[in-house]
């Protein structure tokens, strides 16, 4: 599934651009999804899901915390979530998002976040006990409508009604899975989220297609992936905002990244191809090719899992625990998986102790040269006491030939 930033950012930027929208049949739901999921068809398992031992990271989040009282809540702020299968606890529309669902991409990630088990039992959401609060800011990212598509004003109304609302409904997690250019507005509704205690996931950005406004921005000449000098940090947002948990996609079987963009701001990434979510038509569908909006929202799956985990946790500690067990390093992030790929079951059972900002305390180990070594014990010494007698009867025995020596001149004389 590709991002649709090209449209956003033409939107915001006030430029246009005739994007033909794709063709959306009722057995094709997801962008890009193997047409043989349908409705009721049990499909083949969710590669992610398996590939990142959710079902153990489940387990572990339900035998630790059973669930009562609220769920966590996360908000999807997209084109509108559809019901259902998909446990949509408030839906709100701002802006350009009146009128029928006609985007997939809101369903598709809040399924990857919480959608139900298939009919045979097979899973599909990260979170399924968790709620999904729909936040609706655009219809339609490929429409010829300026008004429908996603633009930072909207998004931004967006993220000040969750503000609002983040206590009264505990959302603890929203996620943003498209992006827009950078805007004075939508920065500052951004920083009002993050007060609320709301952790902000979004997508990195998919690799646009060529010939769209967008391409012009990256280098898009390189054979190889991974020697590209793109970075879309600087261009996309709200990812490069700090605090935003940035996330890209792996695990592309096209090429290494050869979907995605490079970027500086990314935090963690997770794999998305072949997850298993739901579309506009009520069943299952199939994610291809990579996409960073499936990853932001199966990482807002992990999260929902880790604050059910640690419910007394803040939104930076539990960032941290996410963060700090990613198969890379904080110390030395990269630009296509940041810290790391996340490892959901090293986050939930990992002895963590992040403080409240979020730092986490190293432990140092010693080298090997620099450690002391214990001082041995001296083995017993039995012939010790011999020895000392044997060095006072010499000290006395010399004593006496010296008094012997200095007394024989003197009784000589007497002698006389």
């Amino acid at each position: 599934m590709r991002l649709r930033v090209a449209a956003a950012l033409v939107a915001v930027a006030g430029a246009s651009l005739t994007v033909a929208p794709p063709a959306y049949a009722v057995d094709n739901v997801c962008l890009g999804v193997d047409s043989s999921v349908a409705p009721g068809h049990t499909g083949r398992p969710s590669a992610p899901y398996r590939d990142l031992g959710i079902a153990a990271a489940q387990e572990v989040a339900r035998a630790t915390s059973p669930l009562s009282g609220t769920p966590v809540r996360v908000a999807v702020l997209g084109p509108g979530v559809l019901g259902g299968a998909v446990p949509v606890h408030a839906t709100e529309v701002r802006g350009g998002a009146a009128g029928e669902i006609e985007d997939p991409l809101g369903t598709e990630v809040a399924g990857l976040v919480a959608g139900a088990d298939r009919p045979d039992g097979q899973p599909v959401g990260f979170a399924p006990d968790a709620e999904i609060v729909d936040v609706r800011v655009y219809r339609d990212g490929a429409s010829d409508e300026d008004s429908a598509r996603p633009s930072a004003p909207h998004l931004s109304d967006g993220l000040r009604w969750v503000a609002d609302r983040a206590d009264e409904l505990d959302i603890k997690v929203a996620v943003v899975p498209f992006a827009v250019r950078k805007n004075g507005g939508l920065k500052h509704a951004v920083e009002i989220v993050q007060q609320a205690g709301v952790v902000l996931v979004a997508a990195s950005g998919d690799r646009p297609e060529d010939g769209t406004e967008l391409a012009t921005d990256f280098a898009t000449d390189a054979t190889d992936p991974s020697a590209r000098t793109e970075d879309a940090g600087p261009v996309l947002f709200p990812a490069g905002y700090p605090g935003v948990v940035a996330v890209n996609s792996s695990g592309d079987p096209e090429g290494a990244f050869a979907n995605v963009l490079k970027n500086s701001r990314t935090v963690v990434a997770a794999p998305s191809y072949d997850a298993v979510s739901y579309g506009l038509n009520g069943g299952t569908c199939l994610v291809q090719p990579t996409s960073t909006a499936a990853a932001a929202g199966e990482v807002a799956g992990v999260l929902a899992l880790l604050w059910r985990r640690h419910p007394d946790d803040g939104p930076r500690q539990v960032v941290a625990r996410l963060v700090n067990t990613a198969n890379g390093t904080t110390d030395d992030p990269t630009p296509l998986t940041g810290a790391g790929v996340v490892q959901p079951y090293e986050a939930l059972t990992r002895p963590l102790a992040p403080a409240a900002d979020g730092t986490v305390e190293r432990t140092v180990v010693r080298d090997a040269p620099q450690a002391r070594a214990p001082v041995p014990e001296p083995e017993p010494d039995v012939l010790a006491d011999l020895r000392d007698d044997a060095v006072w009867w010499g000290l006395i025995g010399g004593g006496l030939l010296v008094i012997a020596l200095l007394l024989r001149p003197v009784l000589a004389r007497r002698r006389r």
